[in-house]
């Protein structure tokens, strides 16, 4: 609509689809009759003109970019039946002059499970959204979660996409996709660690997933309990960790074992490392256990942080598998571990990292690395006394003990066992190797460390599949037959809840063959 009004009773229409030029003409031809006013008027107008109809100029520098109010879109509701759910944030254009936005849309296209509206318009996709200098834009993401579906993922992924100039950014979405108990972060450090505790003394069933976010931690002097068939997701880096006196108890049951994992549950991820953090037994957690567990696709399996001088064990790992990390399955620093029935495998670097000294003892376990994302320089098991501070400057500890008794240490290196030793100033490095098949290329044929004539050196190990995880052993295998039987005694049954001394004496690993 035209904006109208009447000077000295002269009708005076302007519109701003004039161009400037042709409204400078109009207020010319007034002027020549009403000199004094219209002079005025012109000031006024042309004023007028230049603000209100002048074009909205662009911002098209190549670096141009959008501040988000959040990087991530977590929508944290847990449906128990179909249901949907939206959350919003905004595009900022903290510019003085207006942007283009020339695309946003869905990473997943119209196969996603969000959907997006843009300045009140639904849709996937969206061009040549034009954001205002100093301005802000909104958007909301919905999705519809079914979580009785048995192909509903445990968290439901995909992202917005801006495109500004050229520049591409995205905001991540996520959703979970089932019915799960969620432990979401409650707190964050100055550092920017988002993190929650636990209740005390809490009972995890099967009745439904667990799905962490964030560091998990269990409270100090308290107890966090899971029992058989219980499934715990952790999402991209999450940690689960025992506090000071606090204790993790683990405790599944063969057949129904108690699975830690990353929560992407597609077949494509089944065996992807690093999709999460690692257990953490923090320095001075007490009376861990571990047994019959499944712990798989993460960082680290088990970092044990506490001091190794305890009489106690921090943690008793029994009945365990643990694979696919992207840096070790066991990481010990100073601490105490106790193992038996173990099948470690399948680490970017190290199956089992004994450091900084400490005690070890590990009873019928198989420590089998063959690793094949990418090139492993690094032997499945090392034992080490010592690191370097911030200086450069070696500070040693003492190795008290590291046992490793009808065991198996192989993989696809020609040396997969390295003791690393700093014994300046008179600190331990006690180790000792028995009935175990072995292999390496440091002498072995020392009685201090090694009982030479029940150790396998370099034997055939002839695991049934280790290429599909079955560790197993084949016919002709070394390793049968070759267990101490009296070191067997605690520990009648295999990984596979079958009899040790059905068929003569046990056998070495984790494993009975048949």
């Amino acid at each position: 609509m035209p904006f109208a009004f009447s000077l000295y009773g002269l009708p005076f229409i302007q519109y701003c689809s004039f161009s400037r030029v042709s409204g400078l003409i109009v207020i010319f031809a007034y002027m020549l009759r009403f000199p004094a006013f219209l002079l005025l008027v012109f000031l006024l107008c042309a004023g007028f003109f230049s603000s209100s109809c002048r074009k909205d100029p662009l911002d098209e520098d190549s670096d141009a970019q959008l501040v988000f109010s959040r990087d991530t879109v977590r929508f944290d509701t847990v449906f128990t039946t179909v249901g949907s759910t939206y959350r919003r944030f905004k595009a900022y254009n903290f510019s003085s002059k207006s942007v283009m936005v020339s695309s946003i849309r869905l990473a997943g296209g119209a196969n996603s499970q969000f959907r997006l509206n843009v300045d009140g318009v639904p849709g996937t996709d969206f061009t040549d959204i034009k954001i205002r200098g100093g301005d802000s834009l909104w958007i909301f993401a919905e999705v519809t979660v079914d979580p009785t579906s048995q192909n509903s993922p445990m968290l439901i992924t995909d992202s917005v996409i801006f495109v500004t100039n050229g520049n591409i950014q995205r905001v991540l979405l996520e959703a979970v996709g089932q019915n799960v108990y969620l432990h979401y972060p409650t707190f964050v450090t100055t550092s920017g660690v988002a993190y929650s505790y636990f209740n005390c003394n809490e009972v995890w069933t099967n009745d439904k997933p667990h799905l962490i976010f964030g560091l998990a931690i269990i409270p100090s002097n308290c107890t966090l309990t899971m029992q058989p068939g219980t499934r715990v997701h952790l999402h991209n880096g999450g940690v689960l960790a025992a506090d000071s006196n606090a204790t993790l108890i683990v405790n599944g049951a063969h057949g129904s074992e108690v699975t830690i994992q990353g929560d992407r549950l597609e077949q494509e991820y089944s065996e992807e490392p690093g999709q999460w953090g690692y257990i953490w037994l923090s320095a001075n957690s007490v009376n861990n256990s571990i047994n019959w567990a499944i712990i798989r696709n993460g960082t680290i399996g088990i970092l044990s942080d506490s001091v190794g001088s305890s009489a106690n064990p921090t943690v008793n790992i029994a009945n365990t598998k643990i694979r696919n990390m992207s840096l070790a399955g066991i990481f010990g620093r100073d601490t105490y571990i106790r193992g038996n029935n173990l099948l470690v495998t399948n680490c970017a670097q190290y199956a089992a990292a004994l450091a900084y000294g400490g005690k070890y003892s590990f009873t019928h376990c198989t420590f089998a690395n063959y690793w094949n994302i990418d090139n492993r320089t690094t032997p499945a098991v090392i034992i080490n006394n010592w690191y370097e501070d911030a200086d450069g400057n070696p500070v040693r500890r003492n190795l008290d003990s590291a046992n490793f008794r009808n065991c198996i240490i192989h993989g696809d290196l020609d040396n997969e066992f390295e003791p690393d030793s700093n014994t300046t100033g008179g600190y331990n490095f006690r180790y000792y190797v028995t009935n175990t098949l072995l292999k390496t290329t440091i002498n072995a044929s020392d009685p201090v460390h090694f009982n030479v004539p029940t150790n396998g050196i370099n034997q055939l190990v002839a695991f049934t599949d280790f290429a599909n995880h079955d560790f197993t052993l084949a016919p002709g295998s070394w390793a049968r037959n070759k267990g101490d039987a009296i070191l067997a005694l605690p520990y009648l049954n295999d990984l596979n809840n079958l009899s040790r001394f059905a068929s003569g004496a046990p056998d070495a690993g984790a494993y009975e063959g048949q």
